[in-house]
């Protein structure tokens, strides 16, 4: 090769290198110059810097520095409760781990009623005798009388009762959700204020060839926030009541009584 076309070659190498020290250049779009790549006069048109020709069309070079890496939309915010909040509160070491030790709203104080699901659960189904009574509880610590909060469809025909409870220097209020019932007692109304026993309602009387239950579930209210005659919406939602161990409240049975 001549001397001179060696030094050309080279020197064109030379230069395309040293465009990769300049930075990354201004991105440039697809460009389509005309329709075939030629100008009106139907000579060629260059790419612009940063581009090469392909086909009609010039397409951009990424540089080396430029993030290749796919942006993906981010993820929409979790619905419904904010993530600072529990799901469940779980039992207090304190508390007995046996059910046998608690009293319920079904059975009697000496015979409790068999605990068809485990404890951890958020509710529990508790196996009753057909058209058994469902009778409020005094919770532990519980000050002055339960009030009815929700009476109608949730679980089942369903009563929600509210218990002010003294925990240290504080009060603090909890939910009781009775469901499964068959009907619902005619006390059980609205903004009634019971005393511990007073009946609330009733389990069905047929279970269709299975164990006949009732549904027992407890809510502890955060602070601030109003459950008086609310929807069950509003009273099951954990912003406002968030779900707790039904041994953090449930009294415990007398000791030796029989099983």
């Amino acid at each position: 090769m001549h001397p001179l076309v060696r030094g050309a070659a080279a020197a064109a190498v030379l230069t395309a290198l040293g465009s990769f020290d300049r930075g990354a250049p201004e991105r440039a779009p697809l460009s389509a110059p005309g329709a075939d790549g030629r100008g009106l006069d139907g000579s060629p048109v260059p790419c612009l810097p940063g581009t090469l020709p392909e086909g009609p069309v010039c397409v951009r070079i990424p540089s080396e520095t430029e993030d290749l890496t796919a942006r993906l939309p981010a993820e929409p915010p979790l619905q419904g409760r904010p993530e600072t909040l529990p799901d469940r509160i779980p039992r207090r070491p304190e508390r007995p781990a046996d059910p046998a030790a608690y009293l319920y709203p079904v059975g009697a104080p000496d015979r409790p009623p068999r605990v068809l699901d485990g404890l951890e659960r958020p509710g529990v189904r508790l196996a009753v005798r057909p058209g058994a009574a469902v009778t409020l509880l005094a919770l532990v610590h519980q000050v002055g009388p339960a009030e009815v909060v929700f009476t109608g469809d949730l679980v089942g025909r369903t009563v929600i009762t509210a218990h002010t409870v003294e925990e240290g220097a504080r009060r603090q209020t909890y939910l009781l959700v009775h469901g499964g019932l068959d009907r619902a007692a005619p006390e059980a109304l609205v903004g009634a204020r019971l005393e511990a026993g007073a009946p609330l309602g009733f389990a069905p009387t047929d279970g269709g060839g299975g164990l006949i239950y009732v549904y027992l579930e407890a809510r502890q209210v955060r602070e601030g926030a109003s459950v008086a005659g609310a929807d069950p919406g509003h009273v099951t939602n954990p912003s406002v009541a968030v779900s707790t161990d039904v041994r953090n409240v449930l009294p415990v049975r007398a000791q030796g009584a029989s099983l």
